[in-house]
């Protein structure tokens, strides 16, 4: 594809790109309040510390805001489908606004905690609602990089925290990260809504008017009919924990779950949240910050080539390759710190683990920081969205508490090295999970989706794309 024809792309996709961008400046806000322990528990660490904290309070500050973002899906599942996507969005972004104005304020550990507390449910309801707004605006030509921006904006504002955080005090750090959700609060006002809630509500004037901007042309009703045939079956069933049990929805589940649980497993958390601790202690011939922020560049580029590509190499071939990295990666770094810890003499070679923690943070964004939330908006029928996003964000979140935690007591009592030895070796038993039963879904039409997933005989979804012939969707499910 020529430049012209990307240039005549995004004008045709432009309004969907735009509210996707505006959107997922709360993944920008949540995500840096994230990054924000990376240059700032160096800082309370330190002896000239604006406020001193023990090395298990630094670990709870890490630790604290995985633990409440569990609580953030359960108010999102109320809220998404009784008052629609963008309103909860909006909702979402406001514990975040007060935790920083604690954190600007605050004198004592106890009120970070608090503030970390806040922000953790801003995050939980963000990462539960947001792939589902995006997952019902996006044409199907560009749902998959429409999806992964979410990942980019996360990015970003982990790269901000890094970039901005050794440079400026405690509590100017704290004002100017209070900006980031302030914006998309202001910003966001001014977007649509989502076409299949306004159908869902019968609001279908408003639902056309909404997919006619986001379309950018006054032909959707082929598309309106499309959206309201899914709204009518998914309506069907009551949008339950049980719904989620059934056959179709089963395998979804068992799907978005373990690709949750393989997102926090392969170290993610503990990489991005102590990277400055890990980079201190290599011997690069760089100051630890400087490494950090190299990290989240790269993190950041990554991201926003894996928007790129999702819609042309697909989602399987993408998670298979990043969760291989993620398990070669990080058994290099385990065996550098092994070597470390064993007193080998590892001068002049402190820049490999460097290099692999680079490689690795580009496998794992290329494929298990996008992907997954591409496909959660995709294989699931609207009446159970809400439910499974809940779901999974507290799954995940309940398994990133356990990996931010631990990752401090591990290290600590045996060794760095055990730390990533375990990450690589739960990557490397998640490459089976995902070659065994993750699905293809590039290009794939919503609907069709879910006729496969809700169809025993069906192989289409897990073999690289092949299609299966079509067939009417049960009608208890779809």
């Amino acid at each position: 594809m020529g430049i012209s024809d990307n240039v005549k792309d995004f004008k045709k996709y432009s309004n969907q790109y735009l509210a996707a961008f505006t959107g997922t400046l709360l993944m920008l806000s949540v995500a840096a309040s994230f990054g924000w322990t990376s240059p700032t528990l160096p800082l309370l660490l330190g002896d000239d510390s604006p406020l001193p904290i023990t090395p298990d309070e630094s670990s709870w500050i890490v630790s604290i805001l995985a633990l409440t973002s569990i609580a953030g899906p359960v108010a999102s599942a109320w809220l998404i489908d009784g008052f629609g996507r963008k309103v909860t969005l909006l909702i979402a972004v406001l514990p975040s606004i007060v935790g920083w104005i604690l954190i600007g304020v605050g004198e004592s550990v106890t009120v970070v905690f608090i503030s970390r507390a806040l922000s953790g449910i801003s995050y939980g309801m963000a990462y539960s609602s947001m792939p589902l707004y995006l997952g019902e605006i996006a044409s199907d030509r560009i749902r998959g990089s429409i999806g992964t921006l979410l990942t980019v904006m996360a990015k970003t504002g982990i790269l901000l925290e890094y970039v901005i955080g050794p440079y400026v005090d405690y509590r100017t750090l704290a004002w100017i990260s209070l900006s980031f959700p302030a914006t998309f609060f202001v910003l966001f006002l001014w977007l649509p809504e989502s076409p299949y809630y306004l159908l869902a509500k019968q609001r279908n004037e408003q639902a056309e008017k909404n997919l006619r901007w986001l379309r950018k042309t006054g032909d959707v009703q082929d598309e309106l009919k499309m959206m309201q045939a899914a709204v009518e079956r998914s309506q069907q069933n009551r949008g339950t924990f049980r719904d989620l049990l059934n056959r179709g929805n089963r395998r979804s589940l068992i799907i978005i779950l373990g690709l949750g649980a393989l997102q926090q497993l392969c170290g993610s958390q503990a990489v991005i949240a102590y990277s400055q601790q890990i980079f201190d202690q290599v011997d690069s011939g760089l100051k630890a910050h400087e490494s950090s922020i190299i990290m989240a560049v790269i993190q950041l580029v990554t991201a926003a080539l894996s928007s790129s590509i999702v819609d042309r190499v697909g989602r399987r071939p993408l998670l298979l390759i990043s969760t291989i990295g993620c398990a070669v990666g990080t058994f290099i770094v385990g065996l550098y710190f092994f070597l470390l810890d064993q007193e080998v003499d590892v001068d002049g070679i402190g820049w490999i683990p460097l290099a692999v923690i680079m490689i690795y943070i580009i496998f794992y964004t290329v494929g298990l920081a996008t992907v997954p939330f591409a496909i959660l908006g995709e294989i699931f029928p609207t009446n159970v969205k809400a439910v499974a996003a809940a779901l999974y964000t507290m799954f995940a979140g309940s398994v990133g508490f356990g990996v931010s935690k631990l990752y401090q007591l591990v290290s600590d009592e045996a060794g760095t090295y055990v730390s990533f030895w375990i990450f690589a070796a739960c990557s490397a038993a998640f490459v089976v999970f995902v070659f065994a039963l993750v699905p293809e879904t590039k290009g794939k039409p919503l609907d069709q989706i879910l006729i496969e997933m809700h169809t025993s005989t069906s192989r289409s979804l897990n073999c690289c794309g092949r299609s299966s012939a079509k067939q009417d969707p049960p009608q208890q499910t779809a």
